[in-house]
């Protein structure tokens, strides 16, 4: 560790010492809201007009060495703006910093169609692509899981899970900051409305946390920086009875600004359920036909306000979050149970079957960030922290199951009551030891604990009521600690751009729970490094990257005691069960056709060991359970495309696309060795019918992919969309139709020793939204805000 140091020292001397000895020219490209303009391109002349050198603007900055000395003029170009000339700028020993440059944006009158430089749906940086919330408009009325739903290699799956590259491992923030909630539920709990951009990093580097073997997902939500009062409000509703609304008001006075807001959400969903299962228990073989309904309902209601301070040198936001969640599912349906011990029939019976699932929480968090600019070289110290409290968390179970005659049957009642605390803190210094050259140094602390208990009851036939099963009762505490530790370096080298870091995890883990042999105590110390290129020669970029990471077990994974799904599926948690540790790379080519068309070409390769699976395996006779293993080792790797085609003025299209090849080597019994190739596609149409007035057709199609049990089919849904502006474009409504050809269906089929079952759902009927958004004293920007997915199939685990 100590020759990594001194390596890391030696080499930001040697890059300072080179800056130094040759001239620079720098500056930063915003538009007219203060945002950071990407990939304008910087053109150096000399007074004949001979092209000296050039570079592309990042992240709203750019830098270019090795200019001989003397005069010259700077110009900058970006399609969509008005172009930038400065004056004759004399360029000798020391650099130059021609400060913040503004680009406003060109509008253009083309036969009454107005046009205004809609962003690219997709853009691409160094280490991620950024996607344009507002250019999707099938997502009206949405969460940010339908803004991804049309991008390469995203896939939702029937319960409105969201995998990418084919995992669900990933971290979500918001604005930067770690979202109070996890995973496809913090998707789901966002609406489209209020986003602006979506980022996903596939490759993260080693500034970012290592957990989520996928990557992260960035939501970058919509924000008014104009003087005074300023605001927002968006509504939605579907006739599967899915609702949101969102409101953000502010306050910008000087350097200060304050804002209140509130989101409100209820993402339901209904789908038709039917499942064949059969299950061999010793010399009993039970076969059971399910037939039915299952439901959703994600429901969210938070509130935040925050202040935010905005100096020259010092800059400070805070914001408290507060609310509840409250996700439940259910299922309604007949079961036909026959039932044969060798080739003796036992029994032949018909079930009425009734079961719910909830996991609702009461939170508070609140965050801070702090930044502080410590010279004009542009060194930047910055402090982040946040402090979340749940202090009501109950996840309950419930199965009923009933005979025809209307007599209960079956039934059970579980209890988890939890209380959670979650803490992480960054120190970050950013060093610039050069124009085109900067370090981060940093440490990062996080902190995850809860304690509760575990009940249930089951139903006594003899005493006709729920009894507390005392020796399944089960008090825990859980606590896990990461102490991190980062040192990145990024140079742009002319036209070429690197970055490249490590980071060293110290975790340790502690579980107590009273149950025989369960509680654990585990420390860990690992590396992840990471590296990023990228080559920009104006019209065509080359990229590659690479990052190793790690999910590791969440507590839900960890717990060793069963609950109930319904009758006849329960669920356990392994505490043995050990971290996936992934190797991820990336090489891509984007190209500009005629600044009129883009084209896109990402190949990608992970490989994971350690892969974490639930299997299905018969626990009793007609009833199984859904157990996590560390299955074995996966590979996949891929191509991936996105291509944006101006057919005509007013036609726009956007096609997606990706194929992908996936391979399984298992090392857990009950688990097969499995191959498959698999593809998804997407064909966005946006037809401007009027300065106003905007048509999308859209096409799915998601190919088939395989289990460590199985297999799901493919599918394919189409969407419609119609989006009019009103009042100065203040005024936005909008009508999604989802899936309206009825082609959407989830169609599984898993097969072990002891095990075979098929399961078949298909979405209810019809999902239509209404949208409405509203924004005053603010930019005009087009806004998204469905209130269902376009293909969701609920109940698919069972």
């Amino acid at each position: 560790m100590r020759g990594l140091f001194l390596t890391i020292i030696a080499t930001l001397t040697t890059l300072t010492l080179f800056a130094q000895s040759h001239p620079a020219l720098q500056g930063k490209v915003v538009d007219t809201s203060g945002n950071a303009i990407e990939y304008a391109t910087v053109v150096v002349t000399d007074q004949s007009n001979n092209t000296i050198a050039s570079a592309s603007v990042n992240q709203g900055s750019f830098s270019i060495a090795h200019i001989p000395q003397g005069e010259y003029y700077v110009s900058i170009l970006l399609v969509g703006y008005h172009p930038y000339e400065s004056e004759i700028t004399r360029l000798g020993a020391q650099s130059v910093n021609l400060g913040t440059i503004t680009f406003h944006e060109v509008e253009n009158q083309l036969k009454q169609i107005t046009v205004t430089g809609e962003k690219n749906r997709i853009v691409y940086k160094l280490d991620r692509k950024t996607i344009n919330a507002s250019s999707s408009l099938s997502a009206v009325g949405g969460t940010a899981i339908d803004v991804l739903s049309s991008t390469p290699s995203i896939r939702i799956d029937a319960d409105g899970g969201v995998s990418f590259r084919g995992s669900t491992g990933f971290l979500v923030y918001v604005d930067g900051k770690q979202s109070a909630l996890e995973g496809a539920q913090a998707l789901a709990q966002i609406p489209a409305a209020s986003i602006e951009d979506i980022e996903i990093i596939t490759t993260p580097s080693a500034r970012y946390r290592t957990d989520g073997d996928a990557g992260i997902i960035n939501i970058k939500t919509k924000r008014t920086d104009e003087q005074g009062f300023s605001g927002m409000v968006n509504m939605a509703g579907s006739t599967v009875g899915a609702w949101n609304t969102d409101l953000m008001l502010s306050y910008k006075k000087g350097a200060s600004r304050w804002y209140i807001g509130g989101t409100g959400i209820e993402d339901r969903g209904k789908s038709d359920f039917y499942q064949t299962k059969t299950t061999i228990v010793d010399d009993f073989t039970t076969t059971s036909i399910a037939d039915g309904s299952r439901n959703r309902n994600n429901a969210s209601y938070i509130g935040k306000l925050g202040w935010e301070l905005a100096l020259d040198k010092h800059s400070l936001q805070v914001e408290l979050q507060s609310g509840m969640t409250k996700n439940a599912r259910g299922g309604d349906m007949l079961y036909d149970e026959h039932r044969m011990q060798g080739t003796n029939i036992l029994n032949d019976n018909t079930y009425d079957s009734h079961d719910r699932y909830s996991n609702e929480k009461q939170l508070a968090q609140i965050a801070t960030d702090y930044t502080w600019k410590v010279n004009e070289r542009g060194d930047i110290f910055s402090i982040t922290g946040r402090l979340r409290y749940d202090w009501y968390a109950l996840e309950y179970t419930e199965s009923n199951m009933f005979e025809t005659s209307g007599q209960r049957y079956e039934g059970t009642r579980g209890y988890e009551s939890e209380h959670h605390w979650d803490f992480d803190g960054t120190a970050n210094y950013a060093l610039h030891y050069a124009p085109s050259g900067s370090a981060d140094i940093g440490y990062q602390y996080t902190s995850y604990s809860e304690h509760g208990d575990y009940n249930i009851k089951y139903w006594d036939r003899q005493q006709h009521d729920f009894m507390w099963q005392d020796d399944l009762y089960a008090p825990f505490f859980y606590r896990r600690q990461i102490h991190s530790a980062y040192v990145m370096l990024n140079h742009r080298f002319g036209n070429l751009e690197l970055d490249a870091g490590v980071r060293t995890d110290h975790t340790i883990d502690e579980m107590t729970i009273e149950i025989e042999d369960a509680s654990r105590y585990i420390k860990r110390t690992e590396l992840f490094p990471s590296a990023h290129m990228a080559y920009n020669n104006g019209n065509d970029t080359y990229s590659a990257g690479y990052s190793y990471r790690t999910s590791r077990p969440g507590i839900w994974q960890l717990e060793p005691y069963i609950t109930y799904e319904d009758y006849y599926t329960k669920m356990t948690g392994n505490p043995d069960i050990k971290p996936e540790y992934i190797h991820s790379a990336e090489i891509g080519y984007r190209r500009r056709i005629a600044e009129k068309h883009s084209l896109a070409l990402t190949a990608f390769y992970r490989h994971r060991r350690g892969v974490r699976e639930r299997v299905r395996v018969a626990y009793e006779p007609g009833v199984t359970l859904d157990s996590l293993i560390n299955a074995g080792v996966d590979r996949t790797m891929g191509i991936e495309l996105n291509s944006t085609i101006k057919t005509c003025r007013w036609w726009d299209m956007t096609i997606n696309g990706s194929l992908f090849r996936y391979d399984f080597n298992a090392k857990y019994e009950g688990c097969s060795d499995n191959t498959n190739t698999s593809y998804m596609f997407s064909m966005i149409n946006n037809f401007t019918l009027g300065s106003n007035t905007l048509l999308q057709v859209d096409a799915f199609a998601v190919g088939p992919t395989v289990l460590t049990q199985g297999r799901e089919e493919a599918y394919c849904y189409f969407d419609v969309a119609l989006r009019q502006q009103l009042f100065n474009k203040r005024l936005s409504l909008s009508l999604v139709a989802h899936d309206i050809f009825r082609t959407a269906r989830y169609d599984n089929y898993r097969k072990s020793p002891t095990l075979i079952s098929t399961t078949h759902v298909k979405p209810k009927y019809p999902n239509i939204v209404l949208s409405l958004s509203y924004a005053f004293n603010t930019k005009h920007k087009a806004h998204t805000g469905a209130a269902t997915k376009g293909a969701i199939f609920d109940g698919k685990d069972f």
